[in-house]
């Protein structure tokens, strides 16, 4: 493996390190709001990827609001990595979502908000 190679394949394994401390941090925030909130039997986080516009809109419509900004392509592994580690599934939409679709829709965060049993 050349220089090159290794310069690669080392900032790649930092990406994914960042990403996966980041997607901790996130889950460690919803777990800490769930618990201030005294979130009940049947509630859980609703998940969605949004542009700034949008999120500042959540805010004010949603609270508590957990949200991370990222670039397109960590945003799309975080949203992944964060539904799955909540035992929730990607729906037909999101699995066909493309890092070109977050660039060319400005979607530039992950926002989590309560979704009370009758909201689903």
């Amino acid at each position: 493996m050349n220089s090159d190679q290794h310069a690669l394949t080392g900032s790649a394994d930092a990406h994914q390190t960042t990403l996966a401390r980041q997607v901790s941090i996130f889950l460690f925030d919803l777990k800490n709001e769930a618990c201030e909130h005294g979130f009940k039997t049947g509630e859980s986080w609703f998940l969605r990827l949004a542009t700034d516009d949008e999120i500042v809109r959540l805010k004010k419509e949603h609270y508590p609001l957990v949200s991370m900004r990222l670039y397109p392509d960590a945003l799309l592994n975080a949203f992944r990595q964060v539904k799955q580690r909540l035992q929730q599934s990607l729906n037909k939409e999101e699995m066909l979502l493309t890092v070109m679709d977050l660039t060319r829709d400005s979607i530039s965060s992950l926002a989590a908000y309560p979704l009370k049993q009758q909201d689903r």
